[in-house]
This record gives structure tokens, C-alpha cells and sequence, in this order.
């Protein structure tokens, strides 16, 4: 069974969580600057696939595989969280520096979720952010798996207003909705001073996938949901 089927199908009582473009000083390219929609290049089904699906230049690419990669928690906790660790950075606040993958090595991730992840009721959550995913079909996805991008214009341009010049950071703001209770999650890539990738850098984009909207599920949709 693939990653991206195990992820569709009922809990494993064994499932492990414990772990192991071109812009300028001026802001982001315009092409960035607008919602986007973005097909993933299939369903990655360890890092090595995802290092060659992303386009790590592109901040789109970067945040519409961030939400397949917390998807991939549910069904393979470590593959899921290697695949965030690489598209994940903390920041210095104050500083030039960052740590790829986050300084506690989980990408942002809070443990207390782990529960979630293992609970039918909750897991079938962050897939509720792919185009297509609905409560009529039980919130499967469309396939290719597509996610939309909606630019947050005023954080985008409060944060590089701060940290653009100063710090040499671009960051471009994205936010995702969620097909169920309409839940919007905020997703942060940043590019760092000399680099030409971004990153990921709130840890709210992993846990806010998350965020409990089980009111969406009719008695209808939860029968469908592992179908």
C-alpha cells in the first residue's frame, strides 16, 4: 500500500509517533503576488521523491507541498516528518541565522497532536485542505492533488517591511482554507540573505491543519470518510 493510500485508509493501531524565482530587495516577484493554484507532481512517497517534486524556489511549490507533507503524518509519522523538516527553518528573531528543520527537530510539530494522528475522528483533517476534499465524498481529495494558494497580501508586505531590508529576508504569505469548516491557516516561507530556496518558518502551519472542524462531519461524510 502507498503512502498516499495508507494515509486514505483507517488508523493503524501501530502507527509510531514518537519520531527520529527570481525577486529582487524590492519584494517578491509578482508572479508569487496573486492566489495560485498548484498540482502537486504526484504523491511523494518518501523525502528523496519529495526533494525531486518541490521547487524549492518557488514559495507556491514550497507551502502546497508543506500541507501534503503534514498529511503524510497520518499514515507514516517518520517519512511525514523528515518531508516537513526539510521544508521547515526556525528563525533567529533578531538575527540573520536559521535552523533548517527547526532547533527541536519535529518542524514545528507539538506532540500533543500525536494523539490525533492515531484517532480516525481527527486524521482525516489536513486533507480537507486538497481542492476537491468534501464532505459529499467524504473528503477524498481530487486527484491530481491540488491545493489553493490565497495571498495574504498585508502580512506579506508587514513582515518584508521589517525584515526584507534589514535582515534580507523575503517572505511571502499564503493562507490555506479548509474544504470543511472553513478553517484558514496561515503558511510563512521565507527566503533567506544568499539563498535562492525558501522555507517554512511558523509551526502553526503544521498543528493549525489540525485544528478541530469535526461539526462538518454530516453522518453522510463520516461513512465515507474510509471508504
Amino acid at each position: 500500500m502507498g503512502l498516499f493510500d495508507k494515509a486514505m485508509s483507517r488508523a493503524d493501531d501501530s502507527l509510531n509517533t514518537t519520531g527520529q524565482g527570481g525577486a529582487g530587495a524590492n519584494g517578491p516577484d509578482p508572479a508569487w503576488t496573486q492566489d495560485r493554484t498548484i498540482v502537486l507532481s504526484g504523491a511523494p512517497e518518501n523525502l528523496e521523491e519529495l526533494k525531486a517534486a518541490v521547487d524549492v524556489t518557488d514559495p507556491g511549490s514550497v507551502a502546497a507541498y508543506w500541507v501534503y507533507s503534514v498529511f503524510c503524518l497520518t499514515a507514516d509519522y517518520d517519512i511525514g516528518m523528515n518531508m516537513m523538516k526539510y521544508l521547515f527553518a526556525d528563525l533567529e528573531p533578531y538575527g540573520r541565522g536559521f535552523t533548517e528543520g527547526g532547533m527541536s527537530g519535529k518542524a514545528g510539530w507539538d506532540t500533543y497532536f500525536n494523539e490525533r494522528l492515531k484517532d480516525d475522528d481527527y486524521r482525516w483533517l489536513p486533507r480537507a485542505y486538497f481542492a476537491g476534499a468534501v464532505a459529499s465524498n467524504g473528503f477524498h481529495p481530487e486527484m491530481p492533488l491540488t491545493v489553493n494558494l490565497h495571498y495574504n497580501k498585508p502580512n506579506t508586505e508587514s513582515i518584508n517591511e521589517q525584515c526584507l531590508k534589514q535582515l534580507g529576508r523575503l517572505c511571502v504569505v499564503y493562507y490555506v482554507e479548509s474544504n470543511a469548516g472553513g478553517n484558514k491557516v496561515n503558511l510563512e516561507l521565507v527566503r533567506f540573505d544568499g539563498s535562492d530556496r525558501f522555507y517554512v518558518t511558523k509551526g502553526t502551519a503544521s498543528t493549525g491543519l489540525f485544528y478541530d472542524q469535526r461539526s462538518a462531519l454530516t453522518a453522510e461524510a463520516r461513512a465515507k470518510l474510509w471508504d
